[in-house]
């Protein structure tokens, strides 16, 4: 019969409080070996500190209880491997995404020099089109599935892109979320071919009017967009030069291009009456 030993014995060995111990007790993560029916008293063996310390490094990289549970319970030890790093895959993304985050704040408190305004006057451009009801939460989903379809749409059909590529949203899109139009560029289609769809209607043919816009070029990740559209937006509302939506984003630069997120460009282009006089 294996040796039982008492919850500070065990604690000593593992290095989880008598408090942790307990609570892993009642989620059904750890449970001791053996109870005493009439002190309540907790006992383990020495065969439970391997998974004791398991259960303590999976909680270390915040793995949930539940997962934890899910993870100790489970026999299959290649099943038990992929759970854990199922979890790590998730950690290094939310490091990542931190450590964009910080860079962002020390880059927004640096500050630095707002470029001047630059104006162009867009002429009408035909387009393969994607529309989408789509919240800030689900944008990224939303343009992994749409751009790779605009550009195998376009391959498919033997139309080379005339333009980079781009999105429309409507001013009440950043309150609320709504209809964002992502859009490439091509030749323009025949006569025959307008009102043209694809792949069950879900690229068609559109134009992009022309138009008067105010353009800024935004360098580095999407993640700091908002630092451009704030300096872009404020020249154009403090000039009253503002004209009816959508925004668009043409993404001069995009992760096809490059891995480094530094060299990524954006340009936000923001529709205008005019320059002021």
């Amino acid at each position: 019969m294996a040796q039982l030993l008492t919850v500070g014995e065990f604690s000593r060995l593992t290095h989880l409080t008598v408090k942790a111990l307990r609570h892993y007790h009642e989620a059904g993560v750890l449970e001791p070996a053996s109870v005493d029916p009439s002190t309540g008293y907790r006992y383990y063996t020495a065969e439970q500190v391997d998974l004791a310390q398991l259960v303590r490094r999976l909680r270390e990289v915040r793995m949930p209880v539940a997962g934890v549970r899910q993870v100790v319970s489970t026999a299959d030890p290649l099943a038990r491997e992929s759970m854990i790093a199922a979890h790590l895959d998730v950690l290094r993304q939310e490091l990542t995404a931190t450590a964009a985050a910080v860079g962002s704040l020390r880059a927004l408190l640096a500050g630095g020099a707002t470029d001047e305004l630059t104006f162009r006057q867009a002429g009408e451009q035909q387009c393969l089109m994607i529309d989408g009801h789509v919240d800030q939460d689900s944008l990224t989903a939303w343009c992994a599935m749409a751009y790779p379809l605009l550009y195998a749409v376009a391959g498919r059909w033997g139309l080379a892109p005339s333009g980079p590529s781009g999105a429309l949203y409507a001013f009440e899109w950043f309150q609320v979320g709504g209809q964002v139009t992502a859009f490439l560029p091509v030749a323009a289609p025949g006569a025959g071919q307008r009102g043209w769809r694809a792949d069950g209607g879900q690229v068609r043919w559109g134009a992009l009017p022309a138009q008067r816009l105010a353009v800024a070029v935004h360098a580095g990740p999407c993640g700091d967009l908002d630092r451009t559209y704030g300096a872009l937006g404020r020249q154009v509302l403090g000039r009253g030069i503002g004209a009816p939506g959508p925004v668009r984003e043409l993404y001069l630069v995009t992760s096809a291009d490059t891995d480094d997120p530094d060299q990524l460009r954006t340009e936000v282009c923001w529709p205008v009456t005019g320059p002021p006089s």
